[in-house]
C-alpha cells in the first residue's frame, strides 16, 4: 500500500499547489507589491521596474526548489523564553497531532517540560511523534523515553550509532533541523530544546537565537520536511501529508527549503547563494560557526564587489570548552576575508554577549531566510537542514531589526586588528581552521558516494568484479600468463 499512499499524496500536492499557484499574476502581485514607492519613495520608476524584473525571475527559478504558497503568517520569535512559551501554548492547544524534531533534546529543566507536555497531549490521544539526532539528544533520559512510549507518543532517534542496524549513514551524518507541527502552526528556526537556549524563564540564556511561527499553507509544506526526516531515519516510523491549513489574508509569500546530502537535494544552499547574488543594495547575514564552503564565499565576496553592503553578525563567544575552535577556525577565515574586501562595504561584527547561534538573513530589505542552516562545511555538506524563506517586506524590516539590534551590542572587527597579525595567535587560527576543513571533507565519511563522479567509480568497480571477476580467477590459476 506504499505505493498507494504516495501516490495520493502526490496528487493532492499536485491539486493544492494548481490552486495556490497556477494564476502567474500572484507572484507578479506580491513582487508589484514589495517594490512600490511607498516602500521604496527614494527610488525611481525605472530602478523599481528593475528590480521587479530580477527579483521575478528570481523567485520563479527558486520555485523548482521547494514547496512555495502565498497566504501565510511568520512571526520571528527572539530568545528561549517568547519561543518556548509559544511551542509550549500550541501543544496544549493541539486537537489531532504533535510532531517534534530536534536536533538537541537534553535532560534540563525546560527539557523536562516538553517531554511532559508531549506525554500529555499523547495521553490526550494525539499523534505525537518526537524525532531527535541520536548524538544531539545523547542526554535524553531514558525514563522519559520510556513513559513517552507508554503514552503512545512515538519515539525515534536518528540514526544511531548502536545497534548497527538501525544506522542509516556514517556517524557524522546528522539531523540538524528543528521542527514542530502542531495542528495548524508550524515552528522552524535555530533553536533546540535545551536549558542554554532558554532565558529567565525556561534556562542560562547562554545562547541567542531566533525561531519562527508558521501560520497558513507552508505548514504542510514544512510537514514534508519532518515526514522526509522520518523516512531518512529508517521509515520505520511513517506518517501521511497533512491538508494544508487556510489562506491567511493579508498573507505572505513562503516557500520551505532543505537540504538532504543523501537524496542528493541541495535546495536551501542554492537559493541562499543565488538570492545573496541577487543582492542589489544589501544583505544582512546572522549566523553561527562561520566558516562557509567555496561557493557561499564566492557569493558574499561578490555583495561588495557588485556595489552592495554587507553585514555579517558572527559569535565573538565559543560553544566549545575549554578550547575555542570554533572562534579559532572563524578568525582565520576572517582575516582573509576581511583582507579581500574594503571596509566601506563589508562590517564584520563580534556578538560577544552570549554565544550567536541564531541563523537568518536578509537581502534587499525584502527577502529573508530562516532555518537551522550554519555557514560552515557540515551543514553545506552532511546534516539534514530545513529553512524557511519569506519574501515580504515587513517580514524583512523585521528581521533587519532584529540584526541591527544586536548589532549594537557588538564589536567590529577590522583587519587591522591584533588577533589577524600577532604570530601564534594566526599559527593556533590556521590550526584549527585546517582541522575543521579536514572533518568536513565527505571523502572521510562516505558521503562522497553519492556524487556523480563516486556513482561512475562505483559502477566501473561493480563491472570489474562482476564481469571480469571469472576471467581473473581462471587466469590466476595459470602460471607465467600476465
Amino acid at each position: 500500500m506504499e505505493w498507494f499512499w504516495s501516490a495520493v499524496a502526490t496528487a493532492r500536492r499536485s491539486f493544492y499547489e494548481a490552486l495556490r499557484h497556477g494564476e502567474p499574476q500572484v507572484l507578479h502581485f506580491a513582487v508589484d507589491e514589495t517594490f512600490s514607492a511607498q516602500n521604496f519613495p527614494q527610488a525611481s520608476e525605472h530602478e523599481l521596474r528593475q528590480r521587479r524584473r530580477t527579483w521575478q525571475e528570481l523567485l520563479r527559478r527558486f520555485q523548482k526548489y521547494g514547496h512555495f504558497s502565498t497566504g501565510n503568517l511568520v512571526t520571528p520569535l527572539e530568545g528561549g523564553d517568547a519561543c518556548f512559551t509559544e511551542m509550549l501554548q500550541a501543544i496544549s492547544l493541539s486537537q489531532s497531532r504533535v510532531w517534534c524534531e530536534s536536533y538537541i533534546f537534553d535532560n534540563s529543566r525546560v527539557a523536562e517540560i516538553f517531554f511532559t507536555a508531549l506525554r500529555d497531549a499523547a495521553s490526550r490521544g494525539l499523534d505525537v511523534v518526537l524525532l531527535v539526532d541520536y548524538i544531539g539528544a545523547f542526554a535524553l533520559r531514558q525514563d522519559w523515553v520510556r513513559e513517552l512510549r507508554n503514552a503512545g507518543c512515538d519515539v525515534v532517534f536518528f540514526n544511531p550509532v548502536l545497534p548497527a542496524s538501525l544506522c542509516v549513514g556514517p556517524i557524522s551524518f546528522r539531523d540538524h533541523r528543528k521542527i514542530m507541527i502542531c495542528d495548524e502552526v508550524g515552528f522552524c528556526g535555530g533553536m533546540n530544546i535545551q536549558e542554554e537556549v532558554g532565558e529567565e524563564l525556561f534556562g542560562t540564556s547562554r545562547f541567542y537565537d531566533v525561531h519562527a511561527k508558521l501560520q497558513g499553507p507552508c505548514v504542510a509544506d514544512l510537514a514534508e520536511v519532518f515526514r522526509d526526516s522520518l523516512k531518512e531515519a529508517g521509515g520505520h516510523v511513517v506518517r501521511n501529508p497533512i491538508d494544508p491549513p487556510a489562506r491567511i489574508e493579508p498573507g505572505v509569500y513562503v516557500q520551505i527549503l532543505q537540504s538532504n546530502v543523501r537524496q542528493r537535494r541541495r535546495t536551501l544552499q542554492k537559493v541562499m547563494a543565488k538570492s545573496i547574488d541577487g543582492a542589489h543594495e544589501s544583505v544582512l547575514l546572522t549566523t553561527a560557526y562561520f566558516f562557509p564552503p567555496t561557493f557561499l564565499k564566492g557569493a558574499l565576496l561578490r555583495v561588495p564587489a557588485r556595489g552592495a553592503h554587507l553585514s555579517l553578525l558572527l559569535s565573538g563567544s565559543s560553544d566549545f570548552f575549554p578550547l575555542p575552535g570554533d572562534l579559532l577556525a572563524q578568525s582565520h577565515f576572517l582575516r582573509n576575508f576581511l583582507r579581500d574586501t574594503s571596509e566601506e562595504r563589508v562590517k564584520v561584527y563580534l556578538y560577544e554577549k552570549r554565544h550567536m547561534h541564531a541563523k537568518h538573513m536578509c537581502v534587499d530589505g525584502v527577502f529573508s531566510t530562516i532555518g537551522s542552516f550554519n555557514f560552515d562545511l557540515y551543514s553545506a555538506r552532511r546534516n539534514l537542514e530545513v529553512g524557511v524563506a519569506v519574501f515580504d517586506r515587513n517580514f524583512a524590516l523585521k528581521m533587519q531589526d532584529l540584526h541591527m539590534k544586536r548589532v549594537a551590542e557588538s564589536r567590529r572587527s577590522f583587519y587591522s586588528d591584533w588577533m589577524y597579525h600577532q604570530p601564534l595567535v594566526r599559527a593556533a587560527c590556521a590550526v584549527a581552521f585546517s582541522l575543521v576543513r579536514l572533518s568536513g571533507r565527505n571523502v572521510f565519511d562516505g558521503l562522497d558516494c553519492f556524487q556523480r563522479k563516486w556513482l561512475l567509480r562505483k559502477a566501473s568497480l561493480t563491472f570489474l568484479l562482476e564481469e571480469q571477476s571469472a576471467q581473473f580467477i581462471a587466469t590466476s590459476m595459470m602460471w607465467g600468463l600476465e
